[in-house]
């Protein structure tokens, strides 16, 4: 994926960074610069909404901006119950997803940030999880009532996703922040799936296992900004990701503009739509 850039008719590949959340308030104050960056980086992130709350803002980015940012909506797993508690995600939450997605599918990149989390600290009890693959259930079929693909969590619930994706005959889907074992990898790869590899990598050895296990057709990249940056408790930015491009071209034996090249074209394949935002 290449494009123009007039100034100096150079070509330059574009990076897309499939998993962010550029509507934490953490991005706010600096939002123009953090743009021109991704402009001059050539740099292109899917923003991905995780609750009601933030669904306006991550369009409301993304729309203006087509050339560096999309959007994806989709309710996180784990949802605030107030300003110090969490709860499950249930089935009634789902209610309203499918009036958003009837306004704005023909935009949105995918169908996320969805998925199971079953972090004993979070989701302690069978009945908490089974609510939780309900409501998956649910953002399954409005991903494939709105031909949207899906943008997954799966925090300790590596096997228990795979499985209800299966069930429900879904290839194709993204993986984000993947922490299952070998045997969990593989599956999802014969499923068709695709993981995502973060800044992270460069400390977590997780993703560095998930990198060299995962067929280079399925591998793409992510920044999960402000989380899983290179240095664990600072806030990531999908700037970054010219370290994880760094890091994976020493891991696979590559060069950086091949790491690049073979994660976007990935990309593209996973998320149809990026071939409206960036020329291939």
């Amino acid at each position: 994926a290449v494009v123009s850039t007039q100034s100096t008719g150079r070509h330059k590949m574009v990076i897309v960074d499939c998993h962010a959340h550029l509507s934490d308030i953490c991005f706010k104050e600096n939002f123009p610069d953090l743009l021109e960056n991704l402009r001059k980086q050539e740099l292109f992130v899917i923003a991905v909404g995780m609750s009601y709350s933030d669904f306006q803002e991550v369009i409301d980015i993304s729309l203006p901006n087509p050339d560096h940012i999309g959007f994806g909506l989709g309710l996180h797993p784990i949802q605030r119950a107030s300003l110090e508690e969490t709860r499950p995600l249930t089935s009634d939450d789902t209610v309203l997803l499918s009036s958003w997605l009837d306004s704005y599918s023909s935009s949105a990149i995918c169908l996320g940030e969805c998925g199971l989390d079953f972090s004993k600290w979070l989701c302690p009890t069978s009945l908490e999880r089974d609510l939780q693959r309900d409501a998956l259930r649910l953002q399954i079929e409005l991903s494939k009532k709105y031909d949207l693909p899906l943008n997954l969590h799966s925090r300790s619930a590596g096997k228990p996703l795979l499985d209800l994706l299966k069930q429900n005959d879904i290839r194709g889907a993204l993986l984000h922040a993947f922490d299952g074992g070998k045997k969990a990898i593989r599956q999802g790869v014969e499923d068709g799936h695709y993981f995502s590899i973060a800044p992270s990598l460069v400390r977590d050895p997780s993703q560095q296992q998930v990198a060299k296990s995962v067929p280079l057709d399925r591998i793409v990249l992510e920044s999960d900004a402000p989380a899983l940056g290179p240095v664990k408790g600072r806030n990531n930015t999908p700037l970054n990701l010219l370290q994880t491009v760094d890091h994976l071209s020493n891991l696979l034996e590559l060069s950086n503009d091949e790491v690049i090249q073979l994660t976007t074209q990935n990309a593209v394949r996973l998320f149809p739509k990026l071939k409206n935002h960036i020329r291939l």
